[in-house]
């Protein structure tokens, strides 16, 4: 009976050790440690953010004049310099005016001598009118008369239109600007015989300021632009081709159709040029600054990806942990931001880069502040060692 008790007591034993011992076989190690993920991230931010329209042109001058003659003559004289800037009424050349004065000086004795008979023949009505009025003279010797006086007179009227024309042909021969600009080459050298009005440009003449730019946009982006060009003048930046600088402008004049066969619209902006930096002719990018969005939220364009639902990102959390967004509302991208209507609060860490394989929870890890601590780090120990150096120098 005890011999019983005893090896009972021994099998329990042998069963609780083949417990214990499957049991600590069976069991499972514990899960390696996640590491954090390395990442580069950025803060969401809110500011106005410009909505703006980019467009190409080229910069024209408001006024583009060719002088010719308006008279036939040799040019005598040329009273400017290649690219002076000349004002309105300056002299610019001279025509032969002899042949002009001549004439001027004929007509001007024509107007003389029927003046002259003009004035016989109105006396000579006036006197047989008054025999008329007595029944002296016949009805039709005084409509003679009459008629004498009233030839007299268109002569003279033609007369007058003569001298008039002369004059102007006088004037003429001194050929002045229509314009205040700038000229360009000389094309007629003096001593050439210029045609009145058919004949060869004389010299072009630009205005610089202001000058104005043509550009286009897609009719899709019409109607806002039509729209807020009711409320206000809309603005625009210039940057002509080599030039680091930009300069303003406002819309002047939205063209009254739409090309049907590229779908554009031509659209032309003003540009004040009072120190003549800008030049006709000129090639430039445009922005066309539509409106302004008050205190949207802005983040890098990196933080958005674009999944199988749609637009997401990442937050950075208070525990460096990776939180899944996927319920934001993507607005206008302006260079390397991105307006998010929905889903981001300002002041939110977003993920910039490091997206791929990363998931909801995950420690995240900031390379950039990683590597600043790094340097910060590496900039102290050559501090102390410098120090060293310099205390055993000593």
């Amino acid at each position: 009976m005890y011999l019983n008790k005893k090896r009972l007591l021994w099998i329990i034993a042998l069963a609780i050790v083949f417990i214990l011992i499957f049991k600590s076989c069976s069991k499972k190690p514990p899960a390696p440690p996640v590491h954090p993920r390395p990442i580069k991230m950025a803060v969401a931010v809110k500011k106005d953010v410009p909505v703006y329209i980019d467009s190409f042109g080229t910069i024209n001058a408001y006024y583009n004049v060719n002088i010719q003659s308006r008279v036939t003559g040799e040019v005598t004289a040329v009273h400017f310099s290649e690219g002076d800037e000349v004002k309105r009424g300056d002299l610019l050349f001279s025509i032969d005016v002899r042949p002009y004065k001549a004439e001027l000086e004929k007509e001007q004795a024509m107007l003389a001598e029927d003046l002259v008979d003009l004035k016989l023949k109105q006396d000579t009505l006036e006197r047989n009118r008054k025999l008329m009025e007595k029944n002296l003279i016949s009805k039709q010797d005084f409509e003679t008369y009459q008629s004498d006086a009233a030839a007299a007179e268109a002569k003279v009227s033609l007369d007058r239109a003569a001298v008039n024309q002369a004059e102007l042909d006088v004037e003429f021969c001194s050929i002045r600007s229509p314009i205040g600009g700038v000229t360009g080459k000389r094309l007629v050298d003096p001593g050439n015989i210029v045609s009145a009005n058919t004949g060869p440009t004389l010299v072009n003449i630009r205005t610089v300021d202001p000058l104005f730019i043509d550009f286009a946009i897609s009719e899709k982006d019409f109607p806002k632009v039509h729209k807020q060009m009711k409320e206000e003048t809309l603005g625009v930046k210039i940057n002509p081709a080599g030039d680091e600088n930009s300069y303003d402008g406002k819309l002047t004049l939205i063209n009254n159709a739409v090309d049907p066969q590229t779908g554009m619209i031509f659209l032309r902006a003003e540009i004040q040029n009072p120190e003549k930096i800008l030049w006709p002719g000129q090639y430039a990018t445009i922005r066309l600054i539509v409106y302004t969005e008050k205190d949207a939220v802005i983040v890098p364009v990196t933080a958005v990806q674009f999944g199988q639902k749609g637009m997401y990102l990442y937050i950075v959390t208070d525990k460096n942990t990776a939180e899944l967004r996927q319920d934001i509302v993507v607005g206008l991208q302006q260079n390397e931001d991105l307006v998010i209507e929905k889903g981001v609060s300002p002041g939110e860490k977003v993920v910039t880069y490091g997206q791929l394989g990363l998931r909801d929870g995950i420690p995240v890890m900031d390379i950039d502040n990683q590597n600043a601590d790094k340097k910060a780090e590496k900039g102290g120990e050559e501090k102390i060692n410098r120090k060293k150096k310099a205390s055993a120098g000593n």
